[in-house]
This record gives C-alpha cells, structure tokens and sequence, in this order.
C-alpha cells in the first residue's frame, strides 16, 4: 500500500514538473517566452537597467525592450547599442534619467507604450550587449 501511493506521488510530481517546464520554456512555440535583463554601469555616477521580453502573441512575434537610465547628467544624449548596433539615442531630462521603449507596432495601443521596435532589431539571447553612452550590460535570464 505504501508503495503504491509513492508511486502515485511520484507520477502527480513528474507531472506537475512536466506541465510546468512546458509552459516557462525559452524561445519556442505559441505559449512561450523569454525575458532577459541587463544592469548597466559604467565609469560613472548613472546607472540603469536594461529589459527585453518576446513571446508569441495571436501568432505574431511580441517584442519589448525598455531602458531606463538614472543619476546621469542632465542634457546628456546617449547613444543605445546592441552588440554595437545602434538602435536610439536616450536624451536624458533635468532630474538626470531617461528612458527608450520599442514595442512591436501590432501591439502599441497607447502613447505610453513606447515607439515601434526597429524592423531590423534582433532576437536578444543571454549574453548580448546594451551599451548606453558610457553604460553598459550583459543580458541574463530575468
């Protein structure tokens, strides 16, 4: 009897596992989705963060970058690299932060959404670069 319900209990665990390796997979079919984040340091009072997201969305490809910047000098424009690709300039305001947001154009449904992703921007995988003026990261798994 013992057994058998350890038995049981092993299959409801495996199970539980299974269904949730399936649904937090990386990079793949309908139901998955990736989500990296970068800290940026430099030779410099700023700092920020770096975040990207894709998944599969009503079939299309979602994606979502967004960078925010803090503690650097106000009127500063800083240029945004990835894997030394230009893709933006972040201009920073009086209070010393600044901020980029691309979305996938299907997906922009209000002006705080941010501006359509570039058509050429890439697919991010862990270890990537963002540089940002004298900013920069590497992005891991969030």
């Amino acid at each position: 009897m013992f057994t058998k319900a350890l038995t049981m209990m092993s299959i409801l665990v495996a199970s539980v596992a299974l269904a949730t390796l399936s649904t937090t997979a990386v990079a793949g079919g309908n139901n998955t989705e990736l989500k990296l984040r970068a800290d940026l340091s430099g030779k410099t009072l700023a700092s920020g963060k770096a975040k990207y997201r894709e998944r599969m969305r009503d079939n299309t490809l979602e994606q979502r970058f967004d960078i925010e910047v803090e503690d650097a000098t106000p009127g500063d424009q800083m240029m945004v690299q990835v894997n030394g690709v230009t893709f933006g300039t972040i201009i920073i305001n009086d209070f010393g932060v600044g901020e980029l947001q691309f979305r996938t154009s299907t997906f922009i449904d209000d002006p705080g959404d941010g501006e359509p992703i570039p058509t050429d921007f890439p697919r991010l995988q862990p270890g990537d670069v963002v540089t940002v003026g004298p900013l920069n990261g590497a992005f891991a798994l969030d």
